[in-house]
């Protein structure tokens, strides 16, 4: 396992190292560096036998002609120095005329690296180097909806978000506009192709979203199709990444399920239940709605059961959260981890361990995914029991550990 994570911080260092060195390859920087060191050296080393350095200025002599040189092949001719003999104000006026040419080609070669990666950048072809970031795959009319929401989740510190997608430039550019602020960035292709998530660099992403794809003329009724094979692509190359994704018919949930993404919202889902809830019970779809869609000062809020809590009533935290963070708790949500591997080996390594544990890796299934169980419990009573693999829905403005709970929930109430 060492080896492994050894391995992999290898690539991580040497990987960006090694793509710069291509760059630079491709642009020829390598042979007009070597020209201007060729220049460079050829003058000093002229200079200090003809005019005799090593007679007058002895061994530190070297370091005034190659001061020299340098100092004529950018033209800039301080004049502390200067050739004495024939032999070498003619080698000067040779750097004099080559210098400004190779300084040329030189800058020219810089500005043209940058240049290629900005160009790249905003076709989409650019590798993302970023870490944490949240990656949008595909594209509809609800996208910016869904940068909204994320935005409105993140107060303070919005993350950074990576689009990929096969819309048009202009397209493009126009989402980018809207949220410059934020720094969107942008990878074109087809979400599907692994090659296409490795230059959004998936392994280090914070999570994904996969829309109903609309972008570059793909039809809705392929939507689901892709959903579900770019799912499978993604868990393949990032299984822990934790991965949302959009259908459009409730019958591709089955499908859906076996790529173990962590989430699944099927459009119109709901659309019956809350015709009905609005038909019946005036003002409480809206109620809802104002919430789900962050059109109301309170907003729904995920936060970890503080410690000092754990294997407490509810009612106490309940109670704290309404007198310190004027908070609403709403639902508790449960996670329990599957049995790993781990579970069943002893704790001291045998050969019997490491036996199992090749015959696992050799069959190359996932027996023991780190998928979780999920229950959720909506309005609990006070009297249940917390446990450390809870998480508490709460309804508040702002986020209670923002609002400085933790401090005070550490510290005591």
């Amino acid at each position: 396992m060492g080896l492994i994570n050894i391995g992999n911080l290898r690539g991580r260092i040497f990987a960006p190292l090694r793509q710069f060195y291509r760059l630079l390859r491709d642009e020829k920087l390598f042979r007009i560096l070597a020209i201007a060191v060729i220049i460079i050296l050829g003058g000093a080393l002229a200079i200090f036998f003809v005019d005799q350095y090593y007679i007058t200025r002895g061994t530190y002599g070297i370091f005034d002609a190659i001061y020299w040189a340098v100092v004529t092949i950018t033209t800039v001719g301080y004049g502390d120095i200067v050739p004495a003999s024939k032999i070498s104000k003619l080698i000067a006026l040779m750097i004099i005329v080559s210098g400004p040419v190779v300084l040329s080609l030189l800058t020219a070669s810089i500005a043209s690296i940058f240049v290629e990666r900005k160009i790249k950048e905003g076709k989409g072809l650019e590798t993302i180097k970023d870490k944490g970031q949240i990656i949008i795959c595909g594209w509809n009319e609800n996208g910016e909806r869904v940068i909204d929401g994320i935005l409105q989740q993140a107060k303070g510190a919005p993350p950074k978000i990576v689009l990929i997608n096969e819309l048009s430039r202009d397209e493009v550019q126009s989402i980018q506009y809207k949220y410059e602020d934020q720094g969107i960035r942008f990878v074109r292709g087809n979400y599907i192709k692994e090659d296409v998530l490795a230059r959004a660099n998936l392994i280090q992403a914070s999570a994904v979203i996969i829309l109903a794809d609309r972008s570059g003329g793909h039809r809705i009724e392929t939507a689901d199709e892709r959903t579900i094979f770019g799912a499978m692509a993604i868990k393949s190359m990032a299984s822990k990444v934790r991965t949302c994704a959009e259908l459009i018919h409730e019958e591709n949930r089955e499908h859906l399920l076996r790529t173990h993404v962590e989430g699944i919202i099927v459009r119109g889902e709901s659309t019956g239940s809350m015709l009905a809830t609005a038909t019946i019970s005036p003002g409480v779809a809206d109620s809802i709605k104002r919430l789900i869609n962050n059109r109301d000062a309170n907003k729904l809020w995920r936060i970890p059961v503080p410690s000092k809590f754990v294997a407490g009533p509810l009612g106490e935290l309940s109670a704290h959260l309404r007198e310190s963070s004027d908070a609403l708790l709403f639902a508790i949500i449960r996670e329990e981890e599957k049995m790993k591997l781990e579970d069943i080996l002893s704790d001291d390594s045998s050969f019997i361990d490491e036996f199992i544990k090749k015959k696992f890796e050799e069959s190359g299934k996932d027996f023991f995914g780190a998928r979780e169980d999920t229950t959720i419990t909506i309005n609990p009573p006070d009297d249940y029991e917390l446990t450390r693999n809870d998480w508490i829905v709460v309804i508040s403005r702002e986020k209670p550990y923002a609002a400085g709970l933790m401090g005070r929930l550490v510290g005591g109430a």
